[in-house]
């Protein structure tokens, strides 16, 4: 029961590194202006550089970078599969071997999980840092740059 208690909450645990990834994307510049007034009503602030967050999605990883997404996005699956699938369920095999006393089992086990780990955190990481570099790229080359220097001419 011990086994099965800590197999859950690893695994809870793993899944919970996902959580903070769910916002990546670029500042992308609003059609709107954003009009501040100010409380006694004397002065007014229109901001035509306003902007909002625009997420980093499928459609544009595979429209841009194509294979190479496709292959980054697969790399990190696989490296989450056998970090947080495969080992855990290696490492039940391994205890079930060892209360057991099955030598069988217990090489399996331990075979499965320097496996899974030793080639789930190198894909997952692997996949991570591409993925990372084609959002930086992305938001370099295409996204706007909210702070960038105008000058205008008029009537001051």
């Amino acid at each position: 029961m011990k086994k099965l208690l800590s197999i859950i909450a690893f695994l809870t645990f793993a899944c919970t590194l996902f959580a903070q990834n769910s916002d990546i994307g670029w500042p992308q510049r609003q059609d709107k202006e954003k009009i501040t007034v100010d409380p006694n009503g004397q002065d007014i602030t229109i901001d035509r550089n306003t902007f909002i967050w625009q997420p980093f999605n499928d459609t544009i990883g595979y429209s841009i970078y194509g294979s190479r997404y496709r292959k980054a996005k697969a790399s990190k699956g696989w490296g989450v599969f056998l970090s947080c699938i495969v080992a855990p369920a290696s490492a039940f095999l391994l205890g079930s071997g060892i209360d057991e006393g099955d030598l069988a089992k217990t090489l399996i086990g331990s075979a499965a999980i320097a496996g899974s780990l030793g080639a789930g955190i190198p894909l997952w990481v692997k996949g991570r840092r591409e993925l990372d570099w084609m959002l930086d790229d992305y938001a370099r080359r295409y996204g706007p740059k909210p702070y960038a220097t105008s000058i205008t001419a008029g009537p001051t």
